[in-house]
């Protein structure tokens, strides 16, 4: 069996046992993400000593024309991909989306420090910390310096040893591809979503179709309209040669070929000679190393991923991408698209799907590569041997039809995209559709009405019972909580009142052997309702200020909350640092009635900003506060807004990250109460119950489908419940 077919069984075994095991087969990621590791072990050090060599053995002198040509026509290749970077993403379907909170939102930025990021300073430091761009470059100037010092055939020949044991190490990985392919399918079929799926053929199909519209129509069109070859024949010497590399997933085990194919279409049109010859032999190998348009263009996998996340790339992100880009195109995909994720401060975790879509893409990747090689040298060899030309009307329609084919191709991507992806936005109804995590008391809600006044509550504060036994003795604690407290305290769509705190509610009350009531409040009533007995605590996300600690006791923290501003999408660069708001000339903040805690930090900070008290960010969300910039709001709580409200985002300003505590309010002057309550706060964290529920509703554990997979032995052989 051929080494592609042992790939291809590996692929669908493992798609199989995936979809047979369901969630059993996950333990298959594992072994896929050490195969993965295998692979990524040699391809930094290879391209360092490939380059080092192959530019070591240059006489600059001889081949100054060579190179330099080669130099001219790889930076407009390479253009050319800058280009397709920037207008690829121009085929995948609107999409918005919202998203729970991250705890990367409220972690220092790192600061992107573009000297150490191109220039190695420290050589070594750049290897171990895989810092791509400085890496490369280091390697350039090693090996042009290398060139013709008196002495380095020992050196070079060396580097050739650790190049071939390199190449040894990599084909004894390369033959666990069948097995490594088979771990990651199983793996990742066992747990990926159908709507993932969905998503991920976004990606797919444009990669697919841009690569195609690359190879045989963009690079053969402005080939031949700059040089004497046909079309037609730049795509019938190499086709046979193409297919093998499709097959093969590997451009240097076939580069021999490549080689002929350059000499025959030199041949053909009588071009051929001795210098001909030698230069495909040289020049060839020499590109090799160097970025094509496969490799390049495969990068689009980063703007994929921004949208994938419901996010897109503005000007400065996509100034950033580039720039990091082009040199991260010099190392295999593997190594550079994890470095452009980090940079981007997208989820690493993409990179699973990214090596489950390599299967396929890898592939054509190698053929649009192949073609750009071919390409490359066609054009240099034709420069140095006089044939090439500049016929501006011939290079005017190679490049109108190319532009056109994109243009075609882009449009029915999207057509096609639109019309069979589900893109309608559900991140709103994961919220609202969130439940317990572990409910055990009955509960009693006021929402439109208060509890009985505790006409007990003063004479069994007379006979020195404390707030415990009095809760005991009416037999249920009464918690306050403020409306539209997301994600503490809200209603789902089953019309339960539910959150954060609303749970740890229930815990208390169950911990307590009592019944709960919930008791809607609005926060100038709390302090009346706690004095006639109404209320005991409230528990909706109250951050402690100065104020308050002089009208309430308050319990143990149970988290910190960071300050951060609810925005438009669109305007969200505007509001990243506190030194670029306080450059916006009329600056209109809204802080909600319900907690001001950040109000006095940000007038401190930003004197030129007016702050606007209002009900609830709803309004400014739905659009009926044009006057309003931003809300004032938590990052922790406003990250659940922008689930109901996709078209906003939450930013958290730079460079201090502001926080307040979040605690729980009981009666002023009530001691007991309020020690127990914080013991009780502090056993919940300890035991992890803080953390638990954190990441069930802050972050959006809750909402998350938590049906078993569907599988074969579950859902149709039954062998399972």
């Amino acid at each position: 069996m051929s080494f592609t077919k042992q790939i291809l069984l590996g692929l669908f075994l493992g798609i199989f046992i995936g979809l047979f095991l369901g969630e059993y087969a996950s333990g298959f990621s594992i072994a896929g993400n050490i195969y993965i590791a295998l692979l990524q072990m040699t391809v930094l050090p290879y391209i360092v000593v490939s380059l080092i060599a192959n530019l070591g053995r240059i006489s600059w002198a001889e081949s100054r024309s060579l190179l330099l040509s080669a130099i001219w026509v790889l930076g407009i290749l390479l253009t050319l991909g800058m280009v397709m970077l920037i207008v690829i993403p121009l085929a995948f379907p609107e999409w918005q989306s919202g998203s729970f909170f991250r705890t990367a939102l409220v972690e220092p930025t790192k600061t992107l420090d573009l000297v150490a990021l191109y220039i190695p300073a420290n050589p070594f430091n750049s290897l171990a910390n895989n810092v791509v761009p400085a890496v490369v470059l280091f390697s350039i100037l090693l090996g042009i310096g290398v060139s013709g010092v008196p002495g380095s055939g020992g050196f070079l020949q060396g580097l050739d040893v650790i190049e071939a044991g390199l190449n040894r190490i990599n084909k004894m990985v390369i033959k666990l591809t069948p097995l490594g392919v088979f771990a990651i399918a199983a793996g990742t079929a066992s747990t990926i979503s159908l709507d993932e799926l969905s998503r991920l053929q976004a990606y797919l199909i444009t990669y697919s179709v841009i690569a195609l519209v690359m190879s045989f129509i963009v690079l053969p069109l402005l080939v031949s309209a700059v040089t004497p070859f046909r079309y037609r024949d730049l795509l019938s010497i190499p086709k046979d040669t193409l297919i093998m590399i499709f097959a093969a997933a590997k451009i240097i085990v076939l580069m021999p070929q490549l080689v002929e194919n350059v000499k025959a279409l030199f041949k053909k049109y009588d071009l051929d000679d001795e210098h001909t010859d030698s230069g495909a032999e040289v020049l060839m190998p020499l590109a090799y190393p160097f970025p094509n348009l496969g490799t390049y263009i495969i990068l689009m996998f980063v703007p994929f991923s921004a949208w994938y996340m419901g996010r897109s790339l503005d000007l400065s992100d996509q100034a950033m991408f580039q720039a990091a880009s082009l040199l991260s195109s010099f190392v295999a995909p593997i190594i550079g698209i994890p470095f452009l994720l980090d940079l981007m401060r997208i989820p690493n975790d993409m990179m699973e799907l990214f090596m489950m879509s390599t299967v396929y893409t890898d592939r054509i990747r190698v053929v649009l590569g192949a073609v750009h090689l071919l390409s490359l040298t066609v054009v240099v060899l034709a420069i140095r041997r006089g044939v090439f030309k500049w016929n501006s009307r011939a290079l005017l329609k190679a490049i109108s039809l190319s532009i056109l084919a994109i243009v075609i191709s882009l449009t029915g991507v999207n057509f096609y995209l639109n019309n069979v992806m589900d893109a309608e936005y559900a991140g709103d109804e994961a919220l609202i559709e969130m439940r317990w995590m572990d409910r055990t008391v009955p509960v009693t809600v006021y929402k439109d009405s208060l509890p009985e006044i505790d006409t007990q509550q003063n004479k069994n504060t007379h006979q020195n019972l404390d707030r415990i036994a009095i809760i005991k003795q009416r037999g249920t604690v009464r918690v306050a909580y403020l409306a539209e407290s997301l994600p503490f305290a809200f209603s789902n769509q089953q019309g339960e009142v539910v959150g954060f705190d609303i749970e740890m509610a229930h815990m208390l009350a169950h911990d307590l052997g009592v019944h709960l009531e919930l008791v809607r409040v609005k926060h100038q009533d709390i302090n009346v309702l706690f004095e006639s007995g109404q209320i005991d605590i409230v528990m909706s996300g109250l951050t402690i200020t100065t104020q308050r600690a002089l009208d309430w006791e308050f319990s143990e923290s149970p988290m910190d909350l960071t300050l951060a501003l609810l925005v438009a999408d669109h305007r969200r660069k505007e509001f990243t640092a506190l030194s670029s708001l306080q450059d916006i000339p009329y600056l209109t903040l809204g802080t909600v009635v319900s907690d001001t805690a950040f109000k006095h930090l940000l007038e401190n900070a930003i004197p030129n900003v007016e702050l606007i008290t209002v009900a609830s960010p709803r309004a400014f969300l739905k659009g009926n506060e044009p006057n309003i910039d931003a809300i004032v709001y938590s990052a922790e709580g406003g990250s659940a807004w922008t689930l109901l409200y996709p078209a906003y985002t939450v930013v958290v300003p730079e460079p201090r990250k502001i926080k307040l505590s979040m605690a729980y309010p009981t009666p002023k002057n009530d001691i007991v109460w309020a020690r127990f309550i914080s013991q009780w706060v502090t056993i919940k964290k300890k035991e992890g119950t803080v953390a638990a529920l954190f990441d069930h509703w802050i972050e959006g554990k809750g909402a998350q489908d938590n049906t078993p997979r569907w599988s074969i032995i579950r859902n149709v052989l039954h062998w399972v419940d």
